[in-house]
């Protein structure tokens, strides 16, 4: 860990830090309301949940472009 920061960039590094923090708690904000509002409309009847699929696998497979051509 590198002990010879400048004041300067400390204090940017902790406005940012700061800003970021306050980021996230309006995120959290944001999810709270749109769970609710969810939560509302599937109570009311007004939405229904979808079950959720996937097209194929993301991990373990490798992309077209790099698989081998088929002889």
């Amino acid at each position: 860990m590198p002990t010879n920061i400048p004041s300067a960039t400390l204090r940017k590094l902790v406005k940012l830090s700061e800003r970021k923090d306050a980021l996230l708690a309006q995120i959290q904000k944001i999810d709270h309301e749109i769970s609710a509002i969810q939560r509302q409309a599937l109570s009311a009847g007004q939405i229904e949940k979808a079950p959720v699929t996937f097209s194929r696998s993301l991990g373990g497979k490798a992309s077209r472009s790099k698989r081998r051509p088929v002889s």
